[in-house]
């Protein structure tokens, strides 16, 4: 018997008030698995909706347009971003939560290597466009972000419930659907824990498929003879490899030391809904205002008005760039 004669025929003995204990444990006994299990058919408007109506394109646009294309943070994934020590990662990850902000998308921040404050003077920095934010600059900013961007305040470790259980209210309570995990190494097992490791990487990916976000897990890389040596998918991320294995998306962040017009690199190494978005580029960087940007694309300012300037950036070119536009 089929599974909708099964259903239909359970329908029929409840209505009639037939009900025999003994016939009733081959209905109980249809699994989870079971019900799982569907025909092609099932998904046609899902399929439809993406290839003629263009939703694959939908979800979160990286801060460089070369992607805008090939490329986004949607839903119901879960992206690794990985680089050596001090190559920006954090900076890279605000970056992008800015961005996601500025296409309407509300975030969470589980960072618990910087506050709150430390994580909201560099956005303030990273969206005007000023070294030395000023006030107007400030209140603009806090205008903006009311209501879009939420921070757990802890630092220290987190266990992998607690991880969860935060993001579930925040999905719930605030409607985030963008949510930053900085970092693996804070998360409260011991860095050769490669069960744990797997653990937590499956259960962020599920409840990122379960609440249709999007996770963006910050990881170190592994450890190399030289910090100049240039990471790819096969050193680009310490510990288990289930790690790279299970994310949909793995992106790589390194400095260039040696290279004329680039400060750092970027490279998606794994892009595994996408064709076409796996790619190297190169990248410079605004120390004043801490946002990675490339040679003809400068960083824009978000959430300010007009009569805001960009300040001290890189020999004024970020000044120069916002007048002559």
């Amino acid at each position: 018997m089929s599974q909708p004669e099964l259903a239909e025929k359970y329908k029929e003995i409840l209505s009639e008030g037939l009900i025999d204990p003994e016939e009733l444990k081959k209905y109980s006994q249809i699994s989870d698995a079971q019900r799982r299990v569907m025909d092609t058919g099932s998904f046609i408007d899902e399929v439809l909706d993406r290839l003629l109506n263009g939703t694959h394109m939908q979800g979160i646009r990286l801060p460089f347009r070369l992607f805008d294309n090939v490329f986004r943070l949607r839903g119901e994934e879960i992206t690794i971003l990985s680089g050596q020590s001090s190559a920006g990662k954090s900076m890279m990850a605000g970056q992008i939560m800015l961005n996601a902000i500025d296409q309407g998308y509300k975030c969470l921040s589980v960072s618990l290597e910087m506050s709150p404050v430390a994580q909201i003077v560099r956005k303030v920095r990273q969206a005007s466009l000023q070294a030395t934010p000023e006030m107007d600059a400030v209140l603009k900013y806090y205008q903006w972000v009311t209501g879009k961007m939420k921070y757990y305040s802890q630092r220290g470790s987190i266990d992998t419930k607690t991880l969860l259980s935060v993001i579930g209210y925040a999905v719930e309570r605030y409607k985030v659907n963008f949510v930053l995990v900085d970092s693996l190494m804070t998360m409260s097992f011991a860095s050769d824990d490669w069960n744990s490791q797997k653990m937590v990487i499956c259960a962020l990916a599920n409840i990122a498929r379960d609440l249709k976000i999007h996770v963006m897990l910050v990881c170190h890389a592994k450890k190399g003879d030289s910090v100049s040596n240039r990471l790819d998918k096969w050193n680009g991320v310490a510990g288990s490899a289930d790690l790279t294995n299970r994310a949909d998306n793995v992106i790589l962040l390194g400095r260039e030391f040696e290279k004329d017009g680039a400060d750092s690199y970027m490279s998606v190494c794994k892009a595994r809904h996408w064709d076409g978005a796996e790619m190297d580029l190169d990248l410079k960087f605004d120390m004043a205002s801490f946002n990675f940007y490339m040679h003809d694309e400068f960083p824009q300012q978000m959430g300010m008005s007009e009569e805001i300037r960009p300040s001290g950036g890189i020999v004024g070119e970020l000044e120069t760039m916002h007048l002559n536009e």
